[in-house]
């Protein structure tokens, strides 16, 4: 008897573990995804880039240009809730890119929304509304402006550092969001934003290359441009910076062109942006070519983003001269190129 009872009080004990076990899984709580905090948000993403392409441009087949021009689903997004007295962070969520059900206090807040996942831009300063801005790292290369003869070959150059090459940061807000006290009885709150991308996206073609043949690499830096972008308002800070990004090469039809994404020209009445082409031949050979291409950035009907440079250039085969360009290493170990700034 007492054998039969141990044996039925032990397999009494296993079964209640393993119902346990069960019970355990089928309620583990994903705050995510709960529905019973009353509030979903709704995302819309909008992934199509405002930039127009020129039959030239290719773009299909290079996920690195395909991402730029048609943007790229991030797997999730942070949602930060900032008191709208204070503006300082009271909540925060992370999320998949279509949304879901939040668990948010009732308040009023103002919202801030962006993609995680990205490559080379960053985002900090998020404690506060105002406060988070997006940017990238320098790359370790700085650019100076040559001294003129006007100016004084003994005057210091300025120079400034080049950034990496932000991708694209996905960017909603929503203003004076009222969440009420929940109960079951109440309704779910569905809030809706869409998000955008922060930087913008910009093509860029030089249409005729005398000897493109002879091209190894070829390098574009582009001076004049904003080093951050802020979220909530889209403000920017200085001092103005240079992008840089490598060109792509069309030898059938003689053709640099590219797709490259900046936080925009830094808005300075007297900033200049020049366009620097870099080239390096099979032979060691280097090469350069600017243009002042302001107007172009500048030009109010530019709505496609379109920088273009008519201007033929020739690049001669093979050979070991420099056409002008000559990077130079400072003692810190950065390297320095004389490009014009303005």
């Amino acid at each position: 008897m007492t054998n039969r009872f141990h044996g039925f009080r032990t397999g009494w004990i296993v079964l209640s573990a393993l119902a346990a076990l069960v019970f355990a899984a089928s309620c583990r709580r994903i705050p995510l995804y709960d529905p019973q905090s009353g509030v979903y948000l709704k995302l819309d993403i909008r992934l199509a880039i405002d930039v127009d392409l020129s039959a030239d441009i290719q773009v299909d087949g290079n996920p690195a240009l395909e991402n730029k021009v048609y943007g790229k689903t991030p797997e999730m997004v942070r949602v930060c809730f900032y008191d709208t007295e204070t503006h300082k962070l009271e909540s925060e969520e992370f999320l998949p890119p279509d949304g879901g059900f939040i668990n948010i206090q009732a308040g009023t807040y103002d919202v801030v929304i962006y993609s995680l996942g990205t490559e080379s831009t960053q985002v900090t300063g998020a404690e506060t509304r105002a406060g988070s801005y997006a940017y990238t790292s320098n790359t370790g290369v700085k650019v100076k402006n040559m001294p003129t003869k006007a100016e004084g070959d003994d005057r210091l150059p300025k120079e400034v550092n080049v950034i990496h090459e932000p991708d694209h940061l996905f960017v909603g807000r929503m203003s004076g969001v009222e969440i009420p006290v929940h109960s079951e009885m109440d309704e779910t709150l569905v809030l809706e934003c869409e998000m955008k991308s922060l930087v913008e996206t910009y093509t860029f073609e030089v249409k005729y290359v005398e000897g493109a043949g002879n091209i190894q690499t070829a390098d574009v830096y582009i001076t004049g441009q904003a080093p951050l972008k802020y979220l909530w308002d889209e403000r920017y800070m200085g001092p103005a910076c240079a992008i840089y990004f490598q060109s792509e090469i069309d030898l059938e039809k003689g053709h640099l062109f590219s797709v490259f994404n900046t936080f925009g020209k830094f808005p300075n009445s007297e900033n200049h942006v020049f366009l620097n082409v870099l080239v390096t031949t099979g032979g060691g050979g280097k090469y350069q070519w600017v243009f002042d291409v302001t107007d172009q950035f500048d030009n109010p009907d530019n709505l496609g983003h379109e920088i273009v440079i008519e201007d033929p250039i020739v690049v001669p085969d093979g050979g070991s001269g420099t056409g002008g360009f000559d990077p130079v290493v400072s003692d810190w170990d950065v390297e320095i190129i004389e490009i014009p700034l303005s």
